[in-house]
């Protein structure tokens, strides 16, 4: 049976301005900063700044 992969996990990033989760993006454990991206919220309809939090 295969391992699983240790290095990397599955997170959401969430809208700061709605609070819903629009993106499921991989991210490596090592990695302990929480990633910010400027991302479109489709319930928002514009750019908005997105944060990781768990799925």
């Amino acid at each position: 049976m295969a391992k699983k992969s240790q290095g990397s996990h599955t997170v959401g990033l969430k809208c700061s301005v709605c609070g819903r989760f629009n993106y499921a993006i991989r991210k490596n454990r090592s990695n302990r900063k929480k990633i910010e991206l400027r991302k479109y919220c489709k319930w928002c309809r514009k750019h908005t700044h997105h944060t990781e939090g768990k799925l």
